[in-house]
């Protein structure tokens, strides 16, 4: 099924939409239409879509409301106009492709329950219940899909424990997009996150990730990661908080930043294991003019707060001049046991007797 996308009704779509024609007579006329669905969009708290296919061919109505007493699961009903659009095309990957093209418009939901009309079920009058709308005889039959909004999510997780906290490697389109770090009882706040771990069962009522000591696995249904790489990141993480590894060989992809902060990033990834330097250090290495290092450390720290690869950027290896450690996304606990860990191996690697 092609990608689908999705727009939000505007008044001057009714032209369009009604040359092309429902599958059913909804409407007596194009006022009908923008009056109902006005009345429609303002009295549910609802909205209304036009469902795009990829070559840009207008294939039906979307309407979304929330579900009775419950804000968080979405109910939409599509309404197919009169294209030659085959049957075997409306199923459930169709539902599916609807869904995500809703979920990338950035809408909120937990839950979503798709209707379609089943065009080969229309209802009889006299012999099974009916809706009529003027002279019309809607199909009281309908293909009904439950997705949950995780299902949409083109992003798979990785989950290591690591000294009472948790390391979250998020992977897309086969490359780390991003490593981030949750401490003992932090809440997780990314949205997306959190209805991943939900729908595995792995988040507690307060927010709190469960897992024990376990490596947890959230693999994207809708952009699955290849088998070799998912392996090769548990193994290369694996053995890094183990102090076996020292340089990674993943692909990443840095997605966010400034021009300042991606050279800042450059920096860092310089930084060689077991090793630290202080923020000002950093700013030497970046400014052609070193003097004015002192007045750029702040800055440095702060682009440092923003790294979205921890670890493999590595930002824990900068330290305050004082030797102090200081500002760190995973708190400081967390960047201590990442240098102890690092300098232990460091160490053990340097009073190794050759072999």
């Amino acid at each position: 099924m092609s990608k689908m996308t999705l727009q939000v009704w505007r008044n001057i779509d009714a032209d369009q939409i009604y040359q092309k024609g429902l599958s059913i007579n909804l409407f007596r006329n194009k006022t009908h239409m923008r009056q109902m669905i006005n009345q429609y969009r303002k009295l549910k708290q609802a909205e209304v879509y036009l469902v795009f296919s990829k070559d840009n061919q207008i294939l039906a109505l979307l309407f979304v409301e929330s579900f009775f007493l419950d804000h968080r699961t979405l109910t939409g009903n599509l309404i197919l106009l009169n294209l030659p659009v085959s049957k075997e095309l409306i199923n459930d990957q169709f539902l599916e492709q609807v869904g995500i093209a809703l979920y990338d418009l950035k809408v909120d939901f937990e839950q979503l329950i798709l209707q379609i009309p089943d065009r080969s079920r229309k209802a009889v009058p006299g012999t099974e219940p009916a809706i009529f709308l003027g002279d019309s005889i809607y199909p009281n039959r309908f293909q009904t899909k439950r997705f949950a909004s995780s299902d949409f999510d083109p992003v798979s997780y990785l989950i290591f424990p690591f000294h009472k906290h948790h390391i979250v490697v998020s992977i897309k389109i086969n490359q780390i997009i991003k490593v981030e770090f949750i401490q003992p009882h932090q809440i997780v706040s990314d949205k997306n996150l959190r209805k991943a771990l939900t729908k595995q069962g792995l988040l507690t009522d307060a927010g709190e990730i469960k897992s024990g000591n376990n490596i947890l696995e959230i693999t994207s249904r809708r952009d699955p990661v290849i088998p070799q790489l998912k392996d090769k990141i548990v193994q290369e993480f694996t053995d890094y908080f183990a102090g076996e590894l020292t340089d990674f060989s993943l692909p990443y992809v840095i997605l966010t930043g400034t021009k300042f902060q991606r050279e800042v990033w450059q920096i860092l990834s310089q930084i060689p294991y077991g090793a630290v330097l202080s923020y000002e250090e950093v700013a030497e290495r970046l400014l052609e003019k070193p003097t004015k290092a002192h007045a750029y450390a702040r800055a440095v720290g702060s682009a440092c707060g923003k790294n979205p690869l921890g670890i493999l950027i590595p930002c824990h290896r900068v330290i305050g001049k004082d030797k102090s450690l200081t500002g760190f996304g995973g708190g400081v606990k967390l960047k201590g046991h990442l240098l102890d860990l690092e300098f232990i191996g460091r160490s053990g690697r340097q009073i190794k007797p050759d072999t």
